[in-house]
Parts: structure tokens; sequence; C-alpha cells
């Protein structure tokens, strides 16, 4: 590459096509330490999107006659390969595992131009910092909405044993018609352990000044972090909402022993709320976002208001405006780049109050004691008490018509009764129906194991043995009665789609893998030609047959997940997948003799997504309309809580993912 044609910092020129031409570039959006972002078309549906591209800075460069990046030292590329299979990794996680409304969503991840793309859906609005920079410190009403909706989404990335590490107002969007808040930009986003509730990572973290928290300053970037991390910048956060300035920077918090004082005119529960989320030492901070909002809202540990009335309060408290002078690159939050070196000092001493005139301190000694007693009594509680294991969980939707029809397999055995576990019901008397004959696809094609599937009545959703990891969109569990059909006893093949199809979108390739990166459109099209070559009347399955199958049927024995309560038996997930799909039907079946029902990849359902209703069903085939399609089973790059029987993901009928593919019923 000749130095003419080599750039640092050129992006892609207006116009340039992806992906095969499925994506136009229309303009730069932004471009950070490690990559571009770009506005773009999907040309099919010509519709906005926005697109990441990797392109480390420091290190790489792009021929701007032929667009491919490359490493100009050969030294850095190890480096550089090792960020570039970061960028994806957090791709492919957010993809898979954070479908939340207040989350953008990653549509596309591919490779091209010698580097990595993800694809994202288009902003219609405005970041925050926009918003507060021309308007300049928010009402304490809609910064609190805005937080709320924030936290919702942070909540439910922590459930995911996730840490964002960037909440910044500049990764905050605001959609202009709806009014959404939607949290953008994963970019440093971190896995944490389970057990321990820490992210220790060896890869440096990049940091935005005023919102890292200390910890994230420590040694170049590279330590141990947790929810209280992504808790001190939601903290901070609210702080330049509510007197828009810029949070001071956290190695000045710790050298001047916490933050300076609020504005007196700032409400006493939200002056609370950002002083404990901004505590320099982690353990000191609200240790969920849950306890966080509640202390905004002025709620007590045990759920009282315990607001204070301000006017009355603090009639005679100057307001103190803070302006720091610092904020890195700007008020606006949006400074990114690569940690320094810099390291806070093994001790980290916690915040001095500051005097109260002489009239207040009389007045509110007793109270102060009492209170400073309530605290340490609190702080001692927190600290010893057990610390709870973040759940694990995801989302999608599918599923619409249902054609009961039937073909293959023995019989199952007499139903197993637990009486510890009732839910699963002997199957009614007038559902008592005769098994069709199995019948054998067209000899051409490879044959389609299946599975009989008597006829009952079973309590579907979150019944008890799911616990505290079942989810409200999993509730209310209610009954439901099925007659009888096959399913598939395993996933649909990468070696039956080439037989009927022609061709293999899958990712990772191998006749006996799961075939993914289908879409539900996809999926149609792949069933009408079986039955055409078949003749027969093969679907997928209702959300509600496979729930019933997935429990084992009438021959369940309430298990938490398909066929054990034990996952790693039965699952292949992000904790035994090695970050790919495994041969079908190399885990334990479940009670029906069925494989894979939890784990390896997602799978497509008929219904349209929906929520639940309370009352009995008999065959319910779902919403008879809607946008999202049912997903279930969880996949290879999904925590065990997403593996669960009832647990159910949405998503678009036109996505696309390597851990989604889908199994027949007939």
């Amino acid at each position: 590459m000749s130095n003419e044609s080599r750039a640092r910092s050129a992006a892609l020129p207006e116009g340039a096509m992806l992906m095969g031409g499925k994506y136009r570039i229309v303009g730069k959006l932004g471009q950070g330490g490690f990559g571009i972002t770009y506005l773009a078309e999907h040309v099919g549906l010509k519709k906005r999107v926005a697109i990441k591209e990797f392109f480390f800075q420091q290190f790489c460069a792009r021929d701007t006659a032929t667009s491919h990046v490359t490493v100009p030292l050969d030294d850095n590329r190890e480096l550089v390969d090792k960020f570039r299979r970061k960028f994806v990794k957090e791709a492919q996680l957010i993809a898979g595992k954070l479908s939340h409304p207040s989350i953008v969503r990653v549509l596309d991840v591919f490779d091209e131009n010698g580097t990595s793309y993800y694809v994202m859906d288009y902003i219609e609005g405005r970041s925050l910092s926009e918003i507060v920079a021309e308007r300049g410190r928010m009402g304490e009403t809609e910064a609190i909405a805005i937080i709320d909706s924030v936290g919702r989404a942070l909540d439910f990335i922590h459930s995911q044993n996730i840490n964002h590490l960037d909440i910044k107002p500049g990764n905050i969007m605001v959609e202009r018609n709806s009014g959404n808040v939607v949290l953008i930009d994963f970019g440093v986003a971190k896995q944490y352990d389970a057990t321990t509730g820490e992210a220790t990572t060896t890869t440096p973290v990049a940091h935005s000044r005023g919102y890292a928290p200390p910890e994230q300053y420590k040694a170049g970037g590279v330590g141990s972090f947790s929810p209280e991390s992504d808790i001190y910048a939601l903290g901070a956060t609210l702080y330049k909402m509510v007197t828009g300035n810029t949070p001071p920077d956290a190695m000045d918090v710790v050298a001047q022993g916490g933050i300076p004082p609020l504005p007196g005119s700032i409400s006493a529960h939200v002056r609370r709320a950002i002083t404990a989320a901004m505590q320099t030492a982690k353990n000191a901070r609200p240790h969920t976002v849950a306890e966080f909002l509640d202390m905004l809202h002025g709620k007590s540990a045990g759920g009282d208001e315990t607001e204070v009335d301000e006017k009355k309060q603090d009639d005679k408290v100057e307001a103190i405006l803070i302006d720091d002078g610092k904020g890195g690159n700007g008020d606006n939050g949006d400074s990114g780049g690569i940690a320094s070196d810099s390291s806070a000092s093994g001790h980290i001493s916690q915040p001095q109050p500051q005097p109260a005139p002489q009239s207040h301190r009389r007045k509110w000694l007793p109270w102060a004691v009492a209170a400073g007693v309530a605290a340490v009594v609190f702080a001692a509680i927190m600290l010893l008490r057990p610390k709870p294991e973040p759940i694990p969980p995801d989302i999608i939707a599918a599923v619409t018509n249902g054609v009961d029809t039937v073909s293959q397999q023995e019989q199952p055995q007499q139903p197993v009764q637990q009486p510890s576990q009732p839910q699963v019901q002997q199957q009614p008397q007038q559902l008592v129906e005769q098994q069709p004959e199995p019948e054998r696809p067209q000899s051409n094609l490879p044959e389609i194991e299946m599975v009989w599937v008597s006829g009952g009545t079973f309590t579907m959703g979150a019944t008890s043995e799911q616990g505290s990891d079942a989810y409200d969109w999993e509730k209310p569990a209610h009954s439901v009665t099925l007659s009888g059909y096959y399913i598939g006893k395993y996933e649909v093949t990468q070696k039956l789609w080439k037989a009927v199809m022609g061709n293999n979108p899958s990712y990772f390739k191998g006749d006996n893998l799961p075939v993914e990166q289908v879409s539900w459109n996809d999926v149609q099209e792949f069933i009408r030609k079986l039955n055409q070559l078949t003749g027969k009347s093969y679907r997928l399955p209702t959300e509600a047959e496979w729930e019933y199958a997935a429990r084992g049927g009438s021959n369940s024995r309430g298990y938490k997940y398909s066929g054990s309560d034990n996952v790693g038996s039965v699952a292949w997930y992000y904790e035994n997948s090695g970050s790919t799909t495994h041969p079908v039907g190399s885990k334990s079946p479940n009670e029906l003799g069925i494989y894979d029902m939890s784990g390896n990849v997602w799978e497509w359902c008929q219904d349209w997504y929906g929520d639940y209703s309370s009352s009995s069903q008999r065959n319910p085939k779902g919403p008879a309309s809607g946008s999202n399609r049912v997903g279930r089973s969880g996949g290879w790059c999904n925590g065990a809580g997403s593996c669960r029987v009832s647990y159910r993901l949405n998503l678009s009928p036109v996505n696309r993912y390597d851990f989604l593919g889908f199994r027949l019923v007939l």
C-alpha cells in the first residue's frame, strides 16, 4: 500500500456498498479509538441503519482505493486481531442476549474489507448530551423518567451478567417521535462471572472522563468490574442532567474524598442517590440498579417514601452550582478513547460531609445522629447479606398458525406421575386419540426423525420450578390443553436444509450441525418446498406445542430445563459451547427422547409474540397478529437462564442470526 493511498483515519466514502450490496453507506456519524460509525441504508428494505466498523485508529490504516483495512506494523497485528475478535463477540452478545425496548438492536454481524462490521437500528432522535447542551439542566421529573428507562435497560443487561461500562449522556438516545429512550454503544461491554459478580479482564477498557468510575482507570483500564461500576456512571449521568454540568473526573473525586456538594435546589432524594452512586469505593455504592432507583424515588430499604420537602428544609441553604472545568473533550460526555495509564491509590477515602450552618446543625442534630446509626446498621446488613445471584436471560419471538398433522417415531412410555410436580396432568379422556401411522419423507431426502407427543393438559409459563429466574413475559402461568402431534427429535440440520433448498446459510458449517442464520420467513419457504417434495404437512410448532414437548409432555418430571435440572447435561450454552454450535443430539435427551430443546440454537415457533392470558386454552396458536415471532430454547451464546423451558424471546421474522434455527412439527 502506498503512502499516498493509505489513510490512518479515512472513513468509507458515501455510496460504498457492503455485504454484497445489502447496505449502502450514506455518511459518517462519528469515530472513536476503536471504530467508525456510519449512517447507511438497507437497500432492500429502504430503511436507515447504523453500521459500526472495527478500525483501531492507533494501528490501522485504509487503502482509500480499495477500502481495505490493514495493520501497517506487523508487530501490532496480534493486538489488533485480539480487539477485532472482541468487537465481533460483543456484537454477537448484544444480538443474542440483549433484546429489550431500551437497548439498540444489532441486526447483522459480518466481515469485509479486512475488518469486521455490525449493523444496528438507526435511532431517529438526539442523544441526551445534545439535549442537555441545548437546553441546560433538566427538570427533575423529566430526568428521573429518563433514568428510570435507562435503569430498567441496565438492570436487564446486568441480569445477563454483562457490564456496559460506558453509560453516559452521549450513549443515551431519545427517539424523536415516540420519546423512547434507547441505550447504545456496547463497544467496551464485558461479561462478568455470575458467582463473583465481577468481570476480571486483561483487555484494556476505555473510559469517558466524568462518567467512568475510579476502578476503570486502574492499571490502564485492566481490572475487575461489576454492576456497581455501571451504577457509578448512571449516577454521574443523572448529575449531568440535573446540574447541566459535566461531573468531576473520578480521579478528582478520589483526591477530594467525594463529589462536591450538590445544589440545594435539587431534591434531597436525588442528591442522596447521586452521592451514593458516585462513591469512590464500589462496595459503598448501591449494589443493584433497583436499589439505586428506589433511592432516587425517595424509598427506604423497606419501600416507604422518605422524600423531604426541600423548599422547607433548605430554604436557608445557598445553592452551589458546580463547574469543574475539566470534562475531557467537553461537557457532552462523548469522549471515549483508550484508558490512560494513571492508577488510583490503594486507599480510597470516603467523601467528607460539608459543614451545615450552625442553626441547621442544632435543628437537625438528633435526626442526623439517628440517621448515622441507621446508616451504619444498613451498611452492615448490606455487607453481610449473601449477594443475589445474577439472573442470566434473553428475549426473542416467533409463531402464527398451527395445523394439527402427524408423522413418525415410536409411542412414548406411559406418563410418570410426580406428586411434587402437579403442573403436568394426565391426558383427559376426551383427548385420547389413535396415534397416526408414521410417514417417511421422500427417499432422496435425509430421514426426518419425529417423536410422538400424546395430547394432554399442562401448566404453561412461569411454573414453580422456574423459581426467581422467571420474568414477567413468562407470566401468568396458565392451563393449556393440546391434541397429540409429532415433533422433530432433532433440530433441523444443515444436511436436510441443503437437500431441500440447495444452499447452506449457516455460519458454523457441518452436515450434522443445526442450520442457523435462517429467518422465520426463510423457514416458511423451506417448509413449503419440503411439503412439495414429501406430500406431507410439516410446519413450525406453536409456542404451546414447543413448551409441552420441551417439558416432556405427559412424561414430564417437572425439570427446569428440557430433560434435567442440570443444564450442562442437556444443553450447549455459553459456559460449555466454546462459542459454537454442536452436532444435534450430542447431549442427553428429555423425557420423550427429544434432543436440544435447551441450548445449541434458538428455535423459531409459529406464533406471533404476545402477552400471556391467565385463562385456560385449548390448542392455542398465539395472537392473531403482531410484529415479532416467538423463539424458544436458548442457544450456544446464552446463559443458563435462557435455556429454561418457559423462557421466551421475541424477534423480527426477517432477522437471521448464527444462534437461531428451528425444528419441525407434523
